[in-house]
């Protein structure tokens, strides 16, 4: 009876039910524990849909040196979709600058921002574009092309991937803002997103079980190397860029802000080695169902072969991915005329280093962890197999 549950859709069934009951869970403990602290107050400010009806008046001239922006204002009605407004026509000044340059023309979407002070007159601004929809067809799209190419296991993936972020907004989010400790906070979602990414997508089995204590034990590698690059180069949460905002969170709630920029890399980096411990276990299991009189010594050495292969595109993925959110900085940084010795020293390039190189061990660390888990997890195949053989022969009379 319980093998029958735990496999095909009863498995999935049981499973979807253990998510949604953690998420449940999650959503009860936000709702006895809310957040009360925060650091502005906008009651006076709220931020409603419209949708531009008409451009009454426009006084534009192009932006110095572009094509496409302009620069002036433009007088505009429009019609509010929410709000205590709703339906009704208000006319608004929308302003172009270089900084907030929301051009827009009739029949377009907009959020408009509500500023209504008490005792005096609202007064109405153009946030942004609504982009509500644009982003929902994208997501649509990401879904059906993750569903047409990779079908069941892409569907799955997708409520992976759902189930992960969710995790990470409800639960990550708010017990590092109560000031509960960002590893230990880290190091739970890690194993809760993980597992259920893992089993969602092979099931419950020996390879699934080798990538989910590979990933956890290389995330703890991880941990532990963090630690002694952070000391060497004296780089930790309060080197952000936000570690301003940071303090005066801290003195209000307890946020711990030194682990903050461990949380960071770990949660960048995860997808990486969960890719890693998943692909060198699978191919491991793979070879063991093909070959079982391999031995543990030799499933190692495959491993180890496999990984080396995967190591060097899947680090230069991380360090790539880093550099390239960090562009816009080095480029100011080329335009203030940073000397050599002062961009080596800077926080910026610290904080950038840690994340990568913390990342890509982690990786690299993941490799000889899958091999010899593999290797101990796979071992009772070849006995299995070998036995199954002997007893399919017949018995000579």
């Amino acid at each position: 009876m319980l093998n029958k549950l735990l496999r095909g859709k009863w498995f999935y069934g049981i499973l979807a039910a253990v998510m949604l009951s953690i998420l449940g869970g999650v959503w009860l403990l936000n709702a006895c524990n809310p957040i009360s602290y925060s650091m502005y107050t906008s009651d006076a400010i709220s931020f409603q849909k419209g949708r531009v009806q008409s451009v009454d008046t426009e006084k534009l001239s192009p932006a110095p040196g572009e094509t496409n922006r302009f620069l002036g204002t433009q007088e505009l009605t429009v019609r509010m979709t929410e709000g205590p407004w709703k339906g009704q026509d208000k006319k608004i000044t929308n302003n172009l600058s270089n900084t907030h340059n929301i051009r827009v023309s009739p029949g377009q979407r907009v959020v408009v921002k509500v500023d209504h002070p008490e005792n005096a007159e609202p007064y109405l601004t153009i946030y942004n574009y609504d982009r509500t929809m644009g982003i929902l067809a994208i997501v649509l799209v990401f879904v059906a092309a993750m569903a047409l190419v990779g079908r069941a296991k892409g569907v799955k993936s997708v409520v992976g991937l759902l189930f992960t972020l969710v995790f990470i907004f409800t639960f990550l989010l708010p017990m590092i803002y109560h000031g509960y400790s960002p590893i230990l906070v880290c190091v739970a979602t890690i194993l809760v997103t993980a597992s259920f990414s893992m089993l969602l997508l092979n099931g419950l089995s020996r390879k699934t079980a080798v990538a989910i204590g590979s990933t956890m034990l290389g995330v703890l590698i991880a941990a532990a190397f963090y630690g002694i690059f952070s000391m060497i180069l004296h780089v930790n949460g309060y080197n952000l860029e936000e570690a301003e905002e940071l303090i005066l969170i801290h003195q209000n709630t307890g946020l711990q802000i030194p682990q903050i920029l461990f949380v960071g890399i770990l949660i960048a980096s995860l997808g990486a080695v969960m890719d890693m411990t998943m692909s060198v276990a699978s191919s491991l299991y793979e070879i063991k169902q093909i070959h079982p009189a391999r031995t543990p010594r030799e499933i190692v050495r495959s491993g180890m072969e496999i990984g080396r292969d995967m190591i060097g595109t899947m680090c230069e993925t991380l360090i790539l991915a880093f550099a390239g959110t960090g562009l816009t900085t080095m480029l100011v940084l080329v335009a203030y005329g940073a000397q050599f010795d002062q961009l080596l020293s800077s926080d910026y390039l610290g904080i950038e280093l840690l994340h990568s190189v913390t990342g890509s061990m982690a990786v690299v660390a993941s490799v000889p962890i899958t091999a010899l888990l593999s290797a101990w997890f796979f071992k009772g195949k070849a006995a299995k197999a070998q036995a199954s053989k002997a007893s399919s022969v017949p018995t000579a009379v």
